[in-house]
């Protein structure tokens, strides 16, 4: 079972490893989506960009739903199992930032995640592994059909602050799972989004895959589902509107709309994802 770790709990061998995994999979691993276009780092920001509406939009979009949690669940996993296969590395797994920047629990420095962007330089990152001078990460997918090359950030960005651990206590202290605009996913949810604009340049796009934090970021809240799983048993697991249509839990998550292929092999329901064992993986300090 692979073990997830907040970032600061990694040597500098295994961030260097993941660093290096990354760079294969934007290089080196050929794209199933868009093959001879892009690579297959690209794919997993073409299939976000498709899911936030944009490009080729599918349906049903899995953001301001019940879905949110269990459809990123799925992408940032199969995102782990690509970095371990593209590295032959099955040791590699995804690490947590949890939203705070004071100390070790600051990623942004310059041998992992790299620095903010230059205001002189449309906000490109300038300084890290994934600087568009090493021309080792050009951007190729973006919210439209052409864009900056360059991996952009603009911290502070957003009108809200980045959440506070406090502020995260207080969500999990919500129930039950989906209740608007109040249950734990809603609330969830926009704190998710604070961070995307918090962050700025990629992130406050739907092309926010193109920032490798965004998989920092997701396996943050994928954590945190965890988390309050533990804190609420009596609570189920997932809930939905009392709209919704019949036979949620055993419906297929989407990720690619009909006239695109499939980004990998295996499909999976909604009621695949509500264990991280039945994924094969779990949490450190869970």
């Amino acid at each position: 079972m692979d073990i997830r770790r907040n970032h600061r709990d990694m040597t500098q061998t295994q961030k260097e490893e993941f660093v290096n995994a990354i760079l294969i999979l934007k290089n080196r691993t050929p794209s199933v989506l868009r093959p001879g276009q892009q690579n297959r780092y690209d794919d997993f920001v073409q299939i976000h960009k498709n899911a936030m509406g944009r490009g080729n939009p599918i349906f049903p979009n899995p953001h301001r739903s019940p879905l949110f949690l269990p459809w990123h669940r799925i992408l940032i996993r199969q995102f782990e199992l690509e970095l371990q296969a593209a590295a032959e590395n099955p040791t590699i797994t995804l690490p947590y930032w949890n939203w705070s920047m004071s100390g070790a629990d600051d990623p942004f420095t310059d041998d992992f995640m790299g620095r903010d962007g230059d205001s002189t330089q449309n906000q490109r990152v300038t300084i890290g592994p994934f600087a568009y001078e090493h021309r080792l990460f050009g951007i190729k997918v973006w919210d439209g059909e052409t864009g900056d090359a360059g991996l952009r950030r603009n911290f502070g960005a957003g009108p809200a602050p980045l959440p506070s651990a406090q502020d995260v206590e207080t969500v999990l202290n919500r129930t039950p799972y989906w209740l608007e605009p109040t249950g734990w996913e809603n609330l969830t949810e926009m704190m998710h989004n604070d961070v995307h604009a918090w962050l700025g340049g990629n992130m406050g796009e739907a092309s926010s895959p193109n920032d490798p934090v965004f998989f920092l970021h997701h396996c943050y809240l994928d954590y945190l589902w965890e988390r309050w799983k533990r804190k609420h048993p009596t609570e189920p697991v997932i809930a939905f509107p009392e709209n919704a249509p019949h036979g949620m839990l055993g419906s297929t998550l989407i990720f690619n709309p009909d006239n695109e292929p499939a980004p990998w092999l295996q499909p999976f329901r909604v009621e695949q994802t509500l264990n991280t064992a039945s994924l094969d993986y779990g949490y450190a300090d869970l």
